[in-house]
């Protein structure tokens, strides 16, 4: 039931791994992915509940017209409890805490705490804790 942000981009994997064309998102001064994802683990799932963007569609031969990027869109058969993230392999990190140490490149700030969840074709594996602050590692199974 807790929101956190994800230091982590799940959705990316699934266009390169299809070698299927990422939409043209339209790319904000906040968001340079030009999407949101809403993700949640459930049921020791990696769930990806929503994605929420822009993007252009072309209609007739010129005409263009921008419309709201869904979760139906990419995955048509999508209930309302989302997609099970069954094309994603690797690691997901969500920061905890206050900013320790800032970096202006991509995810490399630091946090007081940093959850780092590995996941296995969708499924979580190892939950790890980092406490960059009394430097202790608590991992969970």
């Amino acid at each position: 039931g807790e929101k956190f942000d994800l230091y982590s981009n799940p959705l990316e994997k699934y266009w390169e791994l299809r070698n299927k064309k990422r939409p043209a998102f339209h790319v904000t001064p906040i968001c340079k992915r030009g999407y949101i994802a809403t993700w949640e683990l459930f049921d020791k799932n990696l769930i990806l509940r929503s994605i929420d963007g822009n993007v252009e569609n072309r209609f007739f031969l010129f005409w263009k017209k921008t419309v709201r990027f869904t979760l139906k869109m990419l995955f048509s058969k999508a209930g309302t409890g989302g997609v099970k993230a069954n094309w994603f392999s690797g690691k997901i990190r969500i920061p905890l805490g206050k900013r320790l140490l800032y970096v202006h490149n991509d995810y490399d700030s630091r946090f007081e705490k940093e959850m780092v969840i590995t996941i296995d074709k969708g499924a979580v594996v190892r939950t790890v804790t980092l406490d960059n602050v009394q430097q202790k590692l608590l991992v969970e199974n």
